[in-house]
């Protein structure tokens, strides 16, 4: 593969200045709105009291969260013959939170730049496609795995009325059902072919307007039989499966209790079930929007949900605002560095090499 194909800065990934200008916008407008929603009087009151010792434990959390991330990757590397060191893989992680503004199509973005840089760690094109749809998988199956938990944990709140423990208990039965049905295509390969197919045509319906192309009918084939053919790989390591779960679950624990010490900074207990529920909610929403990190569907979905399940409405949009702050823009600064840090490492030990064979 030759270098222009493996920069995703020569296939269209540029720098969009106009994108930075767009967030920053919006992240000084989410801090003028929010204490004229909450009433300035009340913000102040707030942040005058917040419990400062708790928000360090939330930015642990989130430090912990991007930590789990970086070993999912390593789990699913290992597994498929790669070995990248924790902080490289916590840079390349850590990457995603600079990677999701700044390059076109959110995620998409996300993946060519975790593609570029792990062709540079020498893991072959065909593993790192692999590796970035088992980890999917696994943070997506993670996901669902806490999600069902804090939907279970609803009904047992006493103070929630009776039609939020109903919709947790029909969302609950829903994603049951459709966990089991996942299973049943996995164990009859020719109709989870037919289901793949369907569902990527759409994907790429949607997708091809932005890039101007479609994915062929060969590329659709082989993207399924990897897919596949990893889930296969992980259903015969069974450790390795349990660790890569474990580790995804790592990933959204360590963001879920970010947010619940939020909560407690500024004095108050939210029940598990309540913060799961309202979390995994938003971040579904957040998901199906393609936009880029949810932004503003998460914190508005965020707002409702938890206003709706008794929690007050100032103290919400203020304890959303910090933590989407934690989760969401501090980590911004370090996925730059780590992706300009990365590049020069790079170039640099490139230019070593070329020295080297010159000597020769």
């Amino acid at each position: 593969m030759n270098q222009s194909s493996d920069n995703p800065l020569s296939l269209d990934f540029k720098f969009n200045l106009k994108t930075l200008i767009v967030i920053l916008l919006f992240a000084v407008g989410l801090y003028f709105l929010f204490p004229k929603l909450i009433g300035v009087p009340e913000a102040l009151k707030l942040i005058l009291h917040v419990n400062k010792w708790y928000l360090v434990l939330a930015l642990i959390c989130e430090l912990l969260s991007y930590v789990g991330a970086a070993t999912l990757l390593g789990v699913i590397l290992q597994a498929l013959g790669y070995n990248v060191g924790l902080y490289k893989r916590f840079k390349i992680s850590s990457i995603a939170a600079f990677a999701i503004h700044f390059f076109p199509v959110g995620s998409f973005g996300e993946g060519a730049v975790n593609y570029y840089f792990l062709r540079k760690e020498k893991v072959e094109a065909g593993s790192i496609l692999l590796m970035l749809a088992l980890r999917i998988i696994f943070t997506y199956a993670s996901f669902l795995l806490l999600f069902l938990y804090g939907l279970a944990l609803v009904p047992t709140v006493p103070h929630l009325e009776v039609s939020p423990k109903i919709v947790s208990l029909v969302i609950f039965i829903l994603i049951a059902g459709l966990a089991i049905y996942l299973f049943y295509l996995y164990k009859h390969k020719d109709k989870f072919r037919k289901t793949w197919n369907k569902f990527l045509r759409f994907l790429d319906n949607f997708a091809s307007r932005i890039r101007g192309k479609e994915i062929s009918q060969a590329k659709e084939s082989e993207v399924f039989e990897d897919i596949y053919s990893g889930i296969g790989l992980f259903s015969k390591k069974k450790r390795s499966s349990l660790y890569a779960l474990l580790a995804g679950i790592m990933y959204w624990m360590g963001d879920i209790a970010c947010f619940y010490f939020v909560f407690l900074s500024f004095g108050y207990h939210i029940s598990w079930g309540v913060l799961i529920f309202g979390y995994g909610a938003a971040s579904l929403l957040g998901m199906a929007s393609f936009i880029p990190g949810g932004l503003g569907v998460v914190e508005g979905t965020m707002g409702l949900m938890y206003s709706g399940l008794g929690v007050p409405s100032s103290l919400a949009l203020m304890s959303i605002l910090v933590f989407r702050f934690f989760s969401f823009w501090i980590w911004i600064p370090f996925g730059l560095y780590s992706f300009i840090s990365m590049g020069k490492e790079k170039k640099k030990s490139g230019n070593e090499n070329l020295s080297n064979f010159q000597i020769k």
